[in-house]
């Protein structure tokens, strides 16, 4: 083996460690009750700090920054919620990142980035949750 054969396996283990302690953190923060970043999808409602009845967008996005599909506008936070937890429970993700959970904006993701091969890009990313003033 040359040297920069043996580097480029120095760096590829160094990458898998990477990851595995990246999944491993992930797990712990969604195995902690206090932790409110990495949640299941049916702790989504309780834990959106948006409350009350108004006008909701919810916007689906896919890994690739394009659109899932057109946006939706409900008349209270909790079914945008709901219709976004059925997308995701759709493409069997089970839980998720919280981005932004603030009065005006709630957003998640997914919680890794899928390499899916050709349809890497048309994957479900993350969520958009905003109140319409």
């Amino acid at each position: 083996m040359e040297g920069a054969e043996i580097i480029g396996w120095i760096l590829l283990a160094g990458l898998l460690v990477a990851s595995f302690i990246a999944l491993l953190n992930q797990q712990q923060k969604l195995d902690d009750p206090n932790n409110t970043e990495v949640v299941y999808l049916d702790q989504l409602i309780e834990i959106c700090a948006m409350r009350g009845l108004g006008r909701f967008r919810l916007r689906i996005v896919r890994q690739s920054g394009n659109l899932q599909k057109d946006d939706q506008y409900f008349d209270n936070a909790h079914k945008a919620i709901k219709a976004a937890v059925t997308t995701f429970k759709r493409a069997k993700i089970d839980y998720v990142v919280i981005t932004a959970n603030e009065a005006p904006h709630f957003n998640f993701r997914r919680p890794y980035h899928h390499h899916g091969g050709k349809a890497e890009g048309k994957k479900v990313g993350s969520v958009e949750i905003t109140r319409m003033l």
